[in-house]
């Protein structure tokens, strides 16, 4: 008997260990919808594309050797196996009505064509200037918050796929949510009094997402959109000792979103500002991409090249060539950043642009390719080489 029940025990140890080895973390693909998706009739087309296209996407990651074993940790990751939808367009819907009303009162002066021509701009570029207005914007990535802080809560890890506009939404979700401030070196950096610095380290707090450090009211924003350390010390000093509250409340849990699929996304022609490095956000970014590229973290961009509103976001540059051009030093590389925007998607130049789902296999593979690019280019130096000599015109 006392055999038997070690030999019980032993198996029972053996099925344990077994179960701890293959544990696995699910992971939750959140899906946000472009512009031009206001009405019902839109909204379906969205939603009907995406469920056809979740489970292409899922089977092409999993039987790939390579983005099974990087992207899915060796099958440790398991996609769920339906889409999470987060849908914005609704949210326009008011604003969109008025500016076709005002529209509408040229209807019976204007030339048909001018008329025409006229409404199709306005449908396909309102959402896409709308979102883009803090005031519209925050309440979008705050809800979108919600879904997200909704999949970790289940113990699930999160990727966002932006289509269209929805690339400005992951990117502003990033930048606001996103915990890569170090509190006490961005107040130096805002000029933070002697009085006040002491005061901070004497209390000091976690890293905080710009959301916190604003709803706080240790900063102020300037008519200019810039940010300045509030000059009244007593209300400073107040939301100084919530921030860890609020980071806690605004800001997403560390390690949640592990990466970013943004796709037809025109993020270079609505944010061209980005290029101007005196910029606060500029700064600001590059600490936010410091912060991503040192955790196990992926930003792709993935256009069709015959999508004339998927804008390029230009030279891939290595993490060493990002350390050179911010003056920042990388303490862990585990991240990247990469544009794959090379595949033709093979339809019309109106209708390249609304065809990712249409064509979900060919694009599948693209957003495949587009992973194992990126993770090569920055982690394989024999690859990284071979890629730097091909694009060394485009670098110079």
């Amino acid at each position: 008997m006392n055999i038997m029940k070690k030999i019980t025990l032993l198996l029972f140890l053996i099925l344990f260990m077994q179960n701890a080895c293959f544990a696995t973390t699910n992971v939750s693909f959140v899906y946000l919808n472009g512009s031009n998706n206001n009405n019902t009739k839109m909204r379906n087309w969205f939603l009907s594309g995406i469920k056809k296209f979740h489970p292409t996407l899922k089977n092409q990651f999993e039987k790939d050797k390579f983005t099974h074993k990087y992207l899915l940790n060796d099958g440790h990751y398991v996609i769920d196996e339906n889409p999470t939808i987060f849908f914005w367009g609704d949210k326009s819907q008011n604003d969109l009505m008025f500016m076709k009303e005002k529209a509408n009162l040229l209807r019976s002066i204007s030339p048909i064509i001018a008329f025409f021509v006229r409404n199709t701009i306005a449908d396909c570029l309102h959402d896409a200037i709308w979102v883009q207005k803090t005031h519209n914007m925050i309440p979008i990535i705050q809800d979108l918050d919600i879904t997200v802080k909704g999949q970790v809560s289940q113990g699930k890890k999160v990727v966002l796929l932006g289509y269209s506009a929805g690339s400005f939404i992951t990117m502003e979700y990033l930048f606001n949510k996103m915990p890569y401030l170090n509190i006490e070196e961005y107040l130096i950096d805002k000029g933070i009094d002697d009085d006040l610095l002491k005061f901070v380290r004497k209390n000091p707090r976690k890293d905080a997402c710009m959301l916190s450090i604003v709803g706080s009211d240790v900063l102020d924003y300037s008519a200019l959109g810039t940010t300045f350390v509030n000059k009244n010390k007593e209300e400073f000093k107040r939301g100084y000792l919530k921030i860890d509250e609020y980071t806690d409340k605004y800001c997403a849990p560390e390690g949640s979103i592990i990466g970013v699929i943004n796709y037809a996304s025109p993020i270079p022609l609505f944010y061209s500002d980005m290029a101007d490095k005196n910029l606060e956000s500029s700064k600001l970014m590059h600490l936010m991409y410091k912060y991503l590229i040192e955790r196990d973290f992926f930003f792709l961009t993935v256009n069709y090249a015959d999508d004339p509103l998927g804008f390029p976001n230009g030279v891939n540059y290595t993490n060493d060539e990002i350390q050179k051009m911010t003056n920042m030093t990388f303490s862990n590389e585990e991240g990247f950043f990469y544009d794959y925007s090379r595949t033709l998607s093979w339809r019309t130049f109106a209708a390249a642009h609304t065809s990712y789902w249409k064509t979900r296999k060919r694009f599948s593979k693209a957003i495949t390719k587009g992973y194992k690019e990126g993770y090569r280019f920055q982690f394989d130096e024999e690859y990284q080489q071979k890629m730097l000599k091909k694009s060394h015109r485009k670098r110079t």
